[in-house]
């Protein structure tokens, strides 16, 4: 199960919340379609009772007019921003190497005089141009950090490989690896798509390692449920890598809006072993096949 718990709280503190309530408009406004899932299993989960969202003490508005000065909106912001990244990169080990100044992410790697440097964009009145960098997953066996990139409609994931240096900015969200590292699957990062995901490949060509796009569903986002498929558990969705041809797509939905279960509606998609093409399992066909 993924859990966010950590970066929702962030990104809510830094302006999350008008990105998450928006993705979730767009996606329960989506066209109807007649999408089955993969398999019919029934499968249901305890999931926390919603909490009304609320601002905090200390928490930063998202309208910065609501400020005296707009220096006091950032101010409010970069500060809230430092005290959370600082505080995770102390909890994965990496304080003497991850660091966040105010605006700026720096990342200090082996074999490099100079930092690799994130900084946030921050204007008023140009809210379509405003970007920030949050401290997001720390692989300590493979030494990859991810950043998670919010920008106007859209949100995207920084891999950085602290022991190179080397660094890649990928448009999705929830990030899952194979076993090999030789792929990567997540969310669509878009807003109004973020149901459908991308999975990328590792260019064995490439000294760099860099990762290039082989598969994007696009056509999850089409999906519109039943009144009672239509309280999903954000949170909840989840993304995992049964064999390294295989990922099971999963999201899950309360029935009541008040509900502490959840059901869960299942995608699989898998790549063909002699083509190695990507395509989503239909309900009929044996998923071990």
């Amino acid at each position: 199960m993924i859990t966010i718990s950590h970066h929702i709280k962030a990104a809510l503190t830094v302006a999350g919340l008008f990105i998450l309530t928006t993705i979730a408009a767009l996606d329960a406004q989506a066209a109807p379609s007649a999408l089955e899932p993969s398999t019919n299993e029934e499968v249901w989960i305890k999931v926390p009772a919603p909490v009304a969202i609320d601002w905090y003490e200390d928490s930063c508005r998202y309208d910065h007019t609501e400020y005296r000065t707009f220096k006091d909106y950032e101010n409010c912001i970069f500060k809230s921003l430092a005290q959370a990244d600082n505080a995770q990169s102390r909890k994965w080990g990496l304080s003497d190497r991850v660091i966040r100044e105010k605006d700026t992410i720096y990342i200090n790697t082996p074999n490099h005089k100079q930092p690799l440097v994130f900084k946030d964009y921050l204007e008023p009145f140009e809210e379509e141009y405003r970007a920030h960098y949050q401290l997001q997953d720390y692989d300590k066996s493979h030494h990859l950090l991810q950043l998670l990139r919010t920008m106007y409609e859209t949100q995207a994931t920084v891999i950085v490989d602290l022991n190179t240096g080397r660094w890649q900015e990928l448009y999705a969200t929830n990030l899952k690896f194979s076993s090999d590292m030789n792929q990567v699957v997540g969310f669509n990062g878009r807003q109004g798509v973020t149901r459908d995901i991308i999975i990328w490949e590792r260019q064995k060509a490439d000294n760099d390692g860099r990762y290039a796009t082989i598969f994007a569903s696009n056509e999850l986002y089409e999906q519109d449920y039943d009144n009672d498929k239509k309280h999903e558990v954000y949170e909840a969705r989840d993304i995992s890598w049964t064999s390294n041809n295989k990922v099971n797509v999963d999201f899950y939905y309360r029935v009541n809006p008040t509900d502490t279960v959840a059901f869960r509606v299942r995608y699989i998609y898998a790549a063909d072993n002699k083509e190695g093409k990507w395509q989503r399992v239909l309900p009929d066909v044996n998923t071990n096949d």
